[in-house]
């Protein structure tokens, strides 16, 4: 078989060809208008959404921040209280401390008119602070109708609750209108 043979003029065919390629050219500029439209509109939806979750970002931090204010003022108020109570409990520990080296001096004067034997008259009593802190001592001052009346005395405190390490300092005899009476001095430490 013999081939055709072609008698069009190139020109002609060179429009020809042109003229085929000239949808091929518009349709794939089409397709690129296409994709590109679609890339736009991926794009802006994709920058939207990241707009949308940086503004709900940022309500969350102003939230944050608020809630962060509010909770400050709280643990401001909760460091006010804790050292509040701190200071209230140093004021009971020195209470407590103070109340524990208290002498109840009405439960002693009482024990004392039920342990002074009839013929014991006190004077004075006093008290001193004993050597290194180690409490307070009482001084009695009195006068009794014998040795044996202040012999009582002493007795009935050293078997009292409230005094330890009674001493006699001294026992000294005079006459009050023809009666022989003895003037006496005793110590004793407080108990606690």
């Amino acid at each position: 078989m013999i081939q055709g043979i072609n008698l069009i003029p190139d020109e002609i065919r060179r429009r020809k060809r042109t003229g085929q390629k000239r949808p091929l050219i518009i349709s794939l500029l089409v397709v690129y208008v296409l994709v590109l439209g679609m890339v736009y509109f991926y794009q802006k939806s994709g920058v939207n959404s990241r707009l949308g979750r940086a503004e709900r970002m940022i309500r969350e931090r102003d939230e944050l921040a608020a809630n962060n204010v509010k909770y400050k003022e709280v643990i401001e108020r909760v460091n006010t209280i804790q050292k509040k109570e701190a200071d209230i409990k140093k004021r009971l520990e020195v209470i407590d401390a103070l109340l524990k080296s208290r002498i109840y001096w009405s439960e002693i004067l009482r024990s004392m008119t039920q342990i002074i034997p009839e013929g014991v008259w006190l004077r004075s009593l006093s008290t001193y602070d004993l050597q290194k802190g180690a409490g307070k001592g009482v001084r009695f001052t009195g006068t009794a109708f014998s040795n044996s009346k202040i012999a009582e005395f002493i007795f009935a405190m050293e078997n009292s609750r409230y005094f330890g390490n009674v001493i006699l300092d001294y026992s000294q005899k005079r006459t009050f209108q023809d009666r022989d009476l003895y003037d006496f001095e005793v110590t004793a430490d407080l108990k606690k």
